[in-house]
């Protein structure tokens, strides 16, 4: 069941504009800088700012589509515009490789638009976040459903990291961890390798070799 935006974001529902993105840059503040780091830390930071990227966008809409909404945007044309040199600026960016920069502009942007997440997902990927990638391009679909350019990058994405799981899948010898080490399994199941020179694996050569050496006439373990 998806939870309300205004709790997730810890408003009322009679809250303007203004109040309802300060209190979303609040809630993001908190776990902006926890997203990279590692394990269980990084990941919860990465859902709780899934959320509140959901969260802000229904919040949004439904104090937008209230009749008194007008009002409160009397500026509305002037921050469109802002708006859209901001987001200019951050595509110049992404294309001459200032990820930061490109970063820093959309933190700072007041309004978070289909054009937004777009731009959000080139960043993601150019730094190999391609799930967090993805997920912006589901935002920017989702607000604008029939926008074929974010349709198509979305395609394009989710083909390629398709791609990538299929080929780790499809590989000849699949890595997993067993009591510390790296083990191989090759299409036989029943077979494993390990990968390096074991104790035992020592002990069996030489035994073979044993055998080899008094075929021959030799002794190449006296003892037996």
């Amino acid at each position: 069941m998806q939870k309300d935006p205004f709790i997730v974001l810890g408003v009322s529902e009679n809250v303007t504009q203004d109040e309802l993105y300060r209190a979303y840059k609040e809630k993001r503040a908190l776990y902006e800088d926890k997203r990279f780091e590692p394990g269980d830390v990084g990941a919860e930071a990465c859902a709780k700012l899934e959320e509140i990227e959901t969260a802000y966008n229904d919040a949004r809409d439904i104090v937008r589509s209230r009749p008194y909404a007008a009002e409160e945007d009397s500026g509305a044309f002037t921050q469109e515009g802002d708006a859209s040199e901001n987001l200019d600026e951050a595509e110049r960016a992404v294309k001459e490789n200032r990820m930061d920069d490109a970063q820093k502009i959309l933190d700072n942007c007041t309004s978070r638009s289909a054009r937004w997440h777009y731009i959000q997902s080139a960043v993601f990927y150019r730094k190999n976040w391609h799930a967090d990638a993805l997920k912006q391009l589901e935002f920017a679909c989702n607000m604008e459903p029939g926008n074929a350019k974010y349709a198509e990058a979305k395609r394009s994405l989710e083909t390629q990291m398709k791609a990538h799981t299929d080929e780790k899948e499809n590989s000849f010898y699949s890595e997993t961890e067993k009591n510390g080490e790296k083990v191989y399994s090759g299409p036989d199941a029943s077979y494993t390798g390990r990968r390096g020179f074991s104790v035992c694996d020592c002990c069996s050569s030489l035994i073979c070799a044993d055998c080899c050496c008094e075929c021959m006439g030799g002794d190449l373990i006296s003892c037996c």
